[in-house]
């Protein structure tokens, strides 16, 4: 059997070697259960078309194509893909070419399968959230017509509530064969002085885009108040985005140069370094759909300090693998607890709930049924 998996995101964000790529994590885990699987991933126009085996696969190949598209939205030609999938996983969102999928699905006999994390923009721009929130409710007719997999139990209480009436929860997965399984053989020390740091620095970890909805700009204000009550914490942020410059002006107003480093990008295989570093990563975002970094972060032991999101109350225990905050004291309470009770609680909830294992059995049981 052949299975295709679909995204027509187009952006940086799980770029290939800087980030754990779900529909790579997934596909490696249908690879064990299909004859063939197709990755199809939507890239800008000015990139250069690529197929390419994926590692650790036998039976899967990776087609990035060049497309037209609207902000994020793929415009995909649906000529590119094989007239000869038995099933097409497609995640799907709020993407606007859903209706032209199910269409073309449909067409040629294919399962289309849509896999949903997001339910209404996040865009910061209020236009752009009143346009993608009503090509939405296209989606929504598709999404009845069909057997929808949700990220998390609040997308599948959405959908039920528009309609939605064969919907699964089925948790995105970390790609287990490019974590570190050795990462607490190594010195953290060493690493720190790699790094920069001094032996009795704490380190406060934010990864993620340098955007609103991600809170940086909170970040860094939250951590002034860190550094006051205990000098020895360091702020490291892992990330890009269009608040970069607002973020720097924000430091050196508060005079806070010597205390916060800054990395614009870094690779998988040297992201797992920063986790074992720090002493916890904290994820502000009160949008967060997951949150992957929160689970590479509780993969490598770190302690994990969340706002209260949809993503983060799905995937911690609260006070027993993390902490969900619903104020910036408690976040700063939170930061400042010095306990590894959570550690090793948070490394077993992953590899219970979080891999793509389940996920791609349940993909598996679907289509083969």
């Amino acid at each position: 059997m052949k299975i295709g998996i679909l995204s027509t995101f187009v952006g940086s964000f799980g770029q290939k070697g800087f980030y754990n790529v779900q529909e790579i994590g997934l596909a490696k885990e249908l690879d064990k259960l299909f004859d063939e699987v197709i990755i199809y991933k939507l890239i800008s126009n000015s990139e250069k078309e690529i197929s390419e085996r994926v590692d650790e696969c036998y039976h899967t190949t990776l087609k990035l194509l060049p497309s037209k598209h609207l902000g994020i939205n793929g415009l995909l030609n649906l000529k590119r893909l094989d007239r000869n999938l038995d099933a097409l996983i497609y995640f799907s969102d709020t993407q606007i070419i859903v209706p032209q999928v199910h269409k073309w699905c449909k067409k040629n006999n294919i399962k289309l399968i849509p896999y949903i994390g997001v339910t209404e923009s996040h865009s910061g721009k209020k236009i752009k959230r009143i346009i993608i929130n009503n090509m939405f409710k296209r989606n929504i007719k598709i999404y009845r017509k069909s057997l929808c997999l949700s990220k998390t139990p609040q997308v599948k209480e959405t959908l039920e509530r528009y309609g939605v009436k064969e919907c699964r929860v089925s948790p995105v997965g970390l790609d287990l064969s490019i974590l570190n399984f050795g990462y607490n053989q190594v010195s953290i020390l060493d690493l720190k002085e790699k790094w920069g740091f001094q032996p009795e620095d704490k380190v406060v970890l934010f990864v993620g885009r340098l955007v609103q909805d991600k809170e940086p700009l909170k970040m860094v204000e939250i951590f002034e108040k860190i550094s006051f009550e205990d000098s020895n914490y360091k702020l490291l942020i892992i990330g890009n985005g269009y608040l970069n410059h607002n973020i720097n002006i924000l430091i050196r107003e508060k005079k806070l140069q010597d205390k916060v480093k800054i990395i614009n990008k870094m690779p998988n295989t040297e992201i797992w370094e920063m986790y074992r570093i720090a002493n916890v990563f904290v994820n502000l975002s009160k949008k967060e759909i997951f949150g992957m970094a929160i689970l590479e972060a509780m993969f490598y032991q770190c302690k994990v300090v969340a706002w209260n999101a949809p993503g983060p109350r799905y995937i911690i225990e609260n006070g027993i693998s993390g902490f969900i905050c619903k104020t910036d004291q408690e976040m700063i309470d939170s930061i400042l607890l010095e306990t590894e009770d959570v550690l090793t609680a948070a490394y077993e909830r992953v590899m219970k709930k979080f891999t793509w294992k389940p996920t791609a059995l349940l993909i598996s049981k679907i289509v083969k049924e």
